[in-house]
């Protein structure tokens, strides 16, 4: 299934087809969190207003539940109740549940995405129905139990974004996949020790890290401690009075090397050095001070995941890393055991684009993102963005501190994280003059 991004690399998301007309919906991918939601047809909120929405007049099959759901972030609620219908993608088409939004907060005015396809490891799934993966599974449609996710960068002009159920694209990645398995076989996040980080080959010496791997995550997300180690490899980098933003030279040339397993993984400047300041020689880090979990849990987002085919395993309970085709290869990857090969159900680039062609969202604001194959979207921006903008803030608003909170609705009640990447998205309005 083809993968979009928003022009700025700060969000990805697929078009699904919904119901018995197969509406589309853009919907985020998130390996955060395994609970899907759409935003509802029922919804009169602002931000249910501002996007596509789905219910009974796109579909003849849905059927609505009475068991409702609420989901708490840092700032911002949704809730709704749980519905089953026909949801489409790549070359599946399966009858599931998932959550259909009755109600937004307006911190989801300007999302770029109808919903959230949850992809995390089973114990996240809240709302109650069957996650993807299990929806999948449970009907033998996977020849193994796996997603394999390639991110595009939007600089290198690339539309090539694709997710692979149930089996590795080969042609993604150099060499052989290297595996490392999560920190427990119990655990809800998909979370890896990390071996070291180095800046251009000088380590920074941490010791007992793990790393949440999450496509739902803009930026490279650790404890501020941390990021100031990381950073202070870095010639000309400044952090001021604690903040977790940091600003390093616009023309450094370090790189950034993540090890799992023995075998390390480069970002290049282009991926962690931001937005210019008005004074054109500093940029911003997207490598934020930002403590999301526990003084030794970092999130590895988009960042990372640009410079690597990644492949999440759920009967084995580890996550697999490749060298992107286009990336300098660095190390010498090491396979714990054999892959499974790629299968069919992993659609063309190209057949995403009469969903981009055809997708219409009623916020104004810039249309960006290249479709796989020409057409450009009519979903707007959320990463729009001036120079001289300062550096992204993980505690801007949309964000809150990371933690989950509690709902006190009745019924099923959901406590639920924010994905990142809606920090990113709210930060970036903020500064282009959206909201």
């Amino acid at each position: 299934m083809a993968i979009d991004e928003d022009g700025q690399d700060l969000s990805y998301f697929s078009a699904v087809k919904f119901g018995s007309k197969g509406k589309d919906m853009w919907m985020l991918l998130d390996t955060g969190a395994a609970n899907t939601w759409v935003m509802g047809s029922n919804c009169a909120t602002s931000a249910c207003l501002a996007h596509d929405t789905f219910g009974a007049q796109d579909s003849s099959t849905l059927h609505v539940t009475a068991t409702p759901w609420s989901v708490s972030y840092g700032t911002g609620t949704v809730e709704g109740v749980t519905v089953t219908d026909t949801v489409a993608f790549a070359n599946y088409s399966v009858e599931m549940g998932f959550g259909s939004a009755t109600f937004t907060s307006n911190d989801f005015n300007n999302y770029p995405m109808d919903g959230i396809l949850g992809l995390g490891r089973t114990g996240s799934n809240q709302i109650g129905t069957p996650t993807v993966m299990q929806v999948l599974d449970n009907n033998n449609l996977l020849q193994a139990n796996i997603l394999g996710i390639h991110l595009q960068r939007n600089s290198d002009g690339a539309k090539d974004g694709q997710i692979t159920f149930g089996g590795i694209d080969h042609s993604k990645f150099q060499g052989t996949l290297s595996y490392t398995a999560t920190v427990s076989a119990d655990s809800n996040l998909w979370e890896i020790p990390v071996d070291d980080v180095a800046v251009s080959g000088s380590s920074c010496k941490f010791r007992g890290r793990s790393a949440i791997i999450d496509t739902g995550t803009s930026y490279v997300l650790m404890p501020l401690e941390d990021a100031k180690i990381l950073h202070a490899q870095i010639p000309g980098s400044t952090n001021t009075g604690g903040s977790p933003n940091f600003m390093i030279p616009c023309s450094t040339t370090k790189t950034i090397q993540f090890t799992f397993s023995g075998v390390t993984y480069s970002v290049q400047p282009k991926d962690y050095v931001s937005k210019v300041n008005s004074v054109g020689k500093m940029c911003a880090s997207n490598i934020i001070g930002q403590q999301a979990y526990s003084a030794n849990q970092w999130i590895l987002g988009d960042v990372f995941l640009k410079n690597v085919y990644t492949v999440f395993d759920f009967d084995k309970d580890r996550i697999g890393f490749g060298v992107n085709s286009a990336a300098p290869l660095t190390g010498s990857p090491v396979t714990t055991s054999s892959s499974p090969s790629s299968v069919a159900q992993s659609a063309s680039p190209s057949t995403h684009a009469s969903s981009l062609a055809t997708s219409t969202m009623k916020t104004v604001a810039p249309s960006v993102s290249a479709s796989p194959s020409g057409p450009t979207s009519s979903r707007p921006s959320a990463s729009a963005s001036r120079s001289g903008s300062s550096a992204p803030s993980a505690n801007s608003p949309g964000g809150g501190d990371g933690s989950p909170l509690d709902t006190t609705n009745s019924g099923t009640a959901v406590s639920w994280q924010l994905p990142y990447i809606l920090v990113a998205t709210m930060f970036s309005l903020l500064v282009s003059g959206l909201l």
